[in-house]
């Protein structure tokens, strides 16, 4: 009823539901296997996971390069052209894969170089094969031909395969390398799949007789503003557990990211409209829509946050059946800072963006990123880095990048 009240597109009605079982995918199975990490692992090694977790997705961001942004906007606006989309694929797909090898020559520097690395070298090589699957996932081309449900169905296939392993095998701490390996293979897995769902079901054409040095610099500049922007992002996001886990140990990350796990989830929750809409807006611009959805989602933020908040306690204990108060007040704190991220995500790629303000979007969050740096420098000189001033500054980081946001749409979109 409500899609029908603002004349929403079937394609967009597809792509959200598609985005919302896949979204849901991907918080609820680690939800599945987090707990049951927590309480077999221990805090301590649950942590280290995390950690190297954490570092992964520097490789990830280093080898998606903003191709996830950037190659949504390029597949959008030329699907109807197949040699032009095809050539875009396989160039995007070769940058990737040298982006890869790049990546995997820092990490064994790295591992050889420190000894907190050295000394758990096998945990960081295995969380490595993540990387490997994202790379070979073209999530960018199904969601810019407005077709998530390949990739839904995919991700909830070799997901499911991927963590039911873990509950057999994995009996101690001593199991721990079990879980990067097996949570690496189904993103493997994932990506495989995809790859030749793309050249069965959409004829792309893999030929590396496409490839050209030229068209891969191009392809790498053109998206190099987006990279910016998801290194921006990280900075902020990521690597509060990775800075955790560098300061005050592999404990402190697991109370963090206990919390952090559930407050991503709630988050998702609102990823799929992003996802969904950003292809929808690029195409169409039409900001009545826009408007009735950007205030639907603000409603329900403001319902659905406070009550979380309030039962921040019932939820941890809920879902880790023992637990410390330092995560439930992280909770707590990240629950809060939904209420400041979902708007200023909307803001971004999906209005500002697809108006043809991409630097501006990109912008924002690389201010926020040296505000966020300047504040965790501050808190490291003044030695008050803990689980609870990181999560604040998540707070005053998210809130200076909605003004930043909001600020832009006013100048950009409403008042030319």
């Amino acid at each position: 009823m409500f899609f029908k009240k603002i004349n929403l597109s079937s394609s967009l009605i597809s792509n959200f539901f598609s985005l919302v079982i896949l979204q849901g995918a991907n918080y609820i199975f680690p939800l599945l296997t987090i707990p049951f990490l927590f309480r077999t692992l221990g805090v301590d090694t649950f942590g280290l996971i995390n950690f190297a977790s954490a570092f992964a997705q520097y490789f990830v961001i280093l080898t998606d390069f903003g191709f996830n942004l950037s190659g949504v906007q390029f597949i959008s606006a030329n699907r109807g052209n197949k040699e032009l989309r095809d050539t875009f694929f396989v160039n995007v797909l070769i940058s990737q894969l040298f982006l890869f090898f790049i990546g995997l020559i820092i990490l064994l520097l790295v591992l050889f170089i420190f000894d907190k690395f050295s000394h758990n070298k096998w945990l960081y090589l295995l969380s490595y094969l993540t990387v490997f699957g994202a790379v070979l996932l073209p999530t960018w081309f199904f969601q810019g031909m407005e077709e998530m449900k390949y990739i839904t169905k995919i991700n909830i296939a070799t997901r499911t395969l991927a963590i039911i392993p873990i509950f057999f095998l994995v009996k101690s701490d001593a199991d721990y390398l079990l879980v990067p390996f097996f949570y690496g293979l189904g993103s493997v897995a994932s990506g495989v799949i995809a790859l030749y769902t793309a050249k069965t079901r959409f004829e792309v054409n893999l030929c590396l007789a496409k490839v050209s040095l030229s068209a891969i610099k191009k392809c790498l500049k053109d998206s190099s503003d987006f990279f910016v922007s998801r290194i921006s992002v990280s900075i902020y996001t990521v690597s509060n557990t990775f800075v955790l886990g560098l300061v005050l140990g592999n404990v402190a990350v697991g109370y963090y990211a206990a919390a952090e796990k559930l407050y991503l989830a709630l988050q998702s929750m609102f990823g799929p409209l992003n996802n969904a809409l950003y292809p929808y807006m690029i195409k169409n611009r039409d900001i009545v829509v826009f408007k009735k959805i950007f205030i639907t989602v603000l409603v329900i933020n403001c319902i659905v946050l406070p009550v979380c908040i309030y039962n921040s306690d019932f939820i941890m204990q809920l879902v880790y059946k023992n637990v410390a108060i330092e995560s439930v007040n992280v909770l707590k704190i990240l629950f809060g800072v939904c209420l400041i991220s979902v708007p200023s995500i909307l803001l971004g790629y999906p209005l500002l963006g697809a108006f043809g303000h991409a630097r501006y979007t990109n912008r924002t969050v690389i201010i926020a990123s040296f505000f966020h740096v300047a504040m965790l420098v501050l808190l490291l000189f003044i030695n008050s880095i803990t689980v609870y001033s990181v999560a604040s500054l998540v707070v005053l980081t998210e809130l200076f990048v909605l003004g930043l946001r909001a600020n832009g749409v006013r100048r950009l979109i409403f008042e030319n």
